[in-house]
């Protein structure tokens, strides 16, 4: 029954969205969408260079970045093209906050730390919308398919619900744009990756835009056994109607069918320090060809309405549907024979274990909401209020088995592997219905204070486990959350300060879930903005956010079950620092530095009370250089730095993994007649590293140097 009602609830709200338009057709009479754009969505246009450019991230209205009471990065689709990236993950590893790819190179998912909180499952948006991700069950966007990924640090609940405490991360969409244009692109890495790709936008008429794309591409190296095969394709039409409305409908698909990189699942002793046998080789792969195979077939379906209703007031309804089905089959190492760190035989022969899934997850979500514009005496307010639901279902099978040894010493592959047994089949269902207002108030001599309150109602449940018996659970939360930011333009600074609440659901899919409540917490935020002109942009931002409620468990031997505690508590507070601006007409820098303390405050293991969460690296910075020179018209030159500090190996502090510091090296010339040649060389040292470890028995070592090509012609 509550599943019926949040689900009329979610059609409704749809339904609500769609009528607006000939309810509202006598009201206007022109159509103008804030008296500027044609096509593109204002707060989610292309943003070439901008480095103030207006966004929909945190705040739910077009805002300056200047005036987001939050710190927040904006990368562009033109800085992801620069160092011709296959991941969007990796195109964060210039932006402050964020750890980015933090268990190196890994194909099918994009990992993302914010704040030293691990956003993968809670803190993935597309467009707004949340890409939720439990177990396998989970979305892959591709760079292809965004037009530019923006970072809102820190807890944001009071704007999208259940989210990550130290943020979101939020891909936007290509969409229908203003300019119309081809762009063609062939490219190639020396990993083996290649691609042919192309990007088209068309004006059919003066009220309808067409944007499609497809891209092919090989994928290969990083020690997988096969070569694979990525398909992506997406297409969005806009059209605008006479009664002053807007639609955009815009789909896209992803096929991917590959083997999965080596380098990962590696012990410690053998790939940060020394085993007898020396250190694995790279990309060293415990898996086994034959067996190793990653099928994705995933499909999203987004719906945006815009309508001009009177007297400043607007309506706004964004829709997703969205499906992925993932099969996958494995064999990783899982430390030496016996199970032990340390090799247990000259050939450090490695334990192993068998793993395959079949994850279906569905989602469908409607976000709807009025924006208006008033003044109530000397304060100008922009007010948004509405209602967003979404429905979150994974229908699952994970299996395992023991599998044979491996040697790391000449490795020899193909013995047959047993068939894994099923020892979890079930399906989990999380709904989410909140109710929402966001008043953003100007006053006084540049004043701007924004209000935010958010309640939500959340439902939780699961099937009897149809491979162990274990009855389900089937729990309902319910929670509000805030956020409360100050800020004052003065002359060319902003200086601001926030407070607010988050709130995360646990899925524990088995009857202890029934007990388990909400994740909660909070932040406070102090920082400054520069913007001197309109390609400079300075940010400093100092921050502590609390996790509380953090759901440990502990297994029990003797029943076969776990017990869990909430009595879980986590500090990172820190400093970020991120500069984007001229130094001269050919010379532009960007630049940034974290510097995070992060703490186990409380945990049922009273020995790491005190000590920094494994895989965290408290110390990051980066700088890219990039060069116009004024005698050679067309070429564009870019090198970058990126420092990584050193982790912790477990929650024990009992190993460390050493920091690195990477370069990279880019070169771009653009030709006559729409032509340009871009290459860009990641790790340009070719350096040896581990990215993180999470235990002593599985490390992760980094990408090695990588070159990679592009030829594109736009017309």
């Amino acid at each position: 029954m509550r599943a019926n009602r949040l689900m009329g609830l979610l059609g409704s709200t749809a339904l609500m969205g769609l009528v607006a338009a000939p309810l509202s057709a006598q009201e206007t009479e022109d159509f103008q969408y804030l008296g500027q754009l044609r096509f593109s969505i204002l707060g989610a246009e292309p943003i070439s260079d901008q480095v103030d450019p207006l966004t929909l991230t945190g705040v739910l209205t077009p805002t300056p970045l200047t005036e987001v009471p939050q710190s927040i990065s904006v990368v562009s689709s033109e800085q992801i093209a620069r160092r011709n990236l296959g991941k969007l993950d990796e195109a964060l590893q210039y932006t402050a906050g964020v750890q980015a790819a933090p268990y190196a190179y890994d194909s099918d998912t994009n990992w993302v730390f914010l704040r030293g909180y691990d956003a993968t499952q809670t803190g993935m948006f597309m467009d707004g919308s949340q890409l939720l991700s439990y177990g396998f069950g989970s979305f892959y966007i591709d760079p292809f398919l965004v037009e530019r990924v923006e970072v809102l640090r820190g807890p944001s609940s009071m704007v999208y619900g259940s989210s990550n405490p130290g943020g979101v991360v939020n891909f936007v969409s290509r969409l229908p744009t203003d300019t119309e244009g081809t762009v063609t692109e062939i490219g190639a890495t020396s990993q083996g990756r290649a691609w042919v790709s192309v990007d088209s936008n068309r004006h059919l008429d003066e009220n309808t835009a067409l944007r499609f794309g497809a891209r092919v591409q090989r994928t290969d190296g990083y020690g997988m056994f096969a070569p694979g095969t990525t398909a992506l394709a997406f297409a969005a039409v806009t059209h605008r109607f006479e009664n002053g409305g807007t639609l955009t409908v815009a789909a896209n698909y992803t096929d991917m069918d590959e083997t999965h990189v080596g380098g990962t699942w590696l012990p410690y002793e053998g790939t940060v320090v020394d085993a007898p046998f020396g250190r694995f080789g790279e990309y060293f792969n415990t898996g086994e060809p034959g067996f190793d195979s990653y099928d994705r077939q995933q499909a999203m379906v987004t719906a945006i309405w815009r309508q001009d209703i009177a007297d400043g007031w607007t309506l706004n309804n964004t829709f997703r549907w969205g499906r992925a089905h993932v099969r996958e089959q494995m064999v990783y190492a899982y430390g030496y024979a016996g199970y032990s760190l340390t090799p247990t035989d000259p050939d450090g022969t490695l334990s192993r274990l068998v793993f395959a899934h079949d994850s279906l997850t569905t989602v469908l979500s409607n976000d709807l909401h009025v924006t208006g514009q008033f003044a109530t005496g000397e304060v100008d307010h922009t007010l948004v209020a509405g209602l967003d639901a979404r429905r979150y279902q994974l229908d699952q099978v994970q299996a395992s088995a023991t599998g044979t040894g491996l040697t790391s010493v000449d490795p020899i592959y193909g013995a047959p592997q047993p068939a894994p047994v099923p020892y979890l089949d079930q399906e989990i269902t999380q709904q989410q219905v909140g109710l929402y207002l966001q008043d953003q108030m100007r006053f006084g001599e540049g004043w701007m204070l924004t209000m935010n309150g958010r309640y939500d109602w959340v439902s939780t449940t699961s099937t009897r486990d149809a491979a162990t018996g274990v009855a389900g659970v089937d729990r309902s939360d319910r929670e509000f959350s805030w956020r409360l930011g100050l800020s004052r333009q003065i002359g060319a600074f902003t200086p601001y300060a926030t407070l607010g609440t988050y709130f995360n659901p646990q899925i524990v899919a088995n009857p202890a879930g029934n007990a388990i409540v909400p994740e909660s917490g909070h932040q406070a935020e102090i920082g400054l903005r520069w913007s001197p002109d309109d390609s400079t942009l300075f940010s400093i931002a100092a921050f502590d956010i609390r996790r509380e409620n953090v759901s440990l468990d502990q297994y029990d031997w003797a029943i076969g079950s776990y017990y869990y505690y909430q009595i879980g508590e986590i500090r990172s507070r820190g400093v970020e620092l991120e500069y984007r601006g001229r130094l001269s007409d050919s010379l532009t820098l960007e630049a940034s530095a974290t510097l995070l303390d992060a703490e186990i405050l409380a945990d049922l293991n009273p020995a790491i009370v005190g000590n920094t969460p494994m895989t965290v690296a408290e110390t990051q910075a980066s700088l890219m250089l990039i060069w116009q020179p004024a005698s050679i018209d067309g070429l564009t030159l870019s090198g970058g730095l990126r420092y990584t500090g050193a982790s912790w190996v477990d929650n024990e502090n009992s190993a460390r993994v050493p920091g690195r510091t990477l370069v990279d090296l880019g070169a771009r010339y653009d030709f006559e007649g729409g032509w340009s040649a871009n290459m860009f060389i990641t790790n340009l040292l070719d350096r040896d590293y581990v990215a993180s470890c999470n235990s002593a028995y599985w490390c992760y070592q980094g990408e090695g140097r990588n070159v990679s090509l592009t030829l594109t012609r736009s017309f």
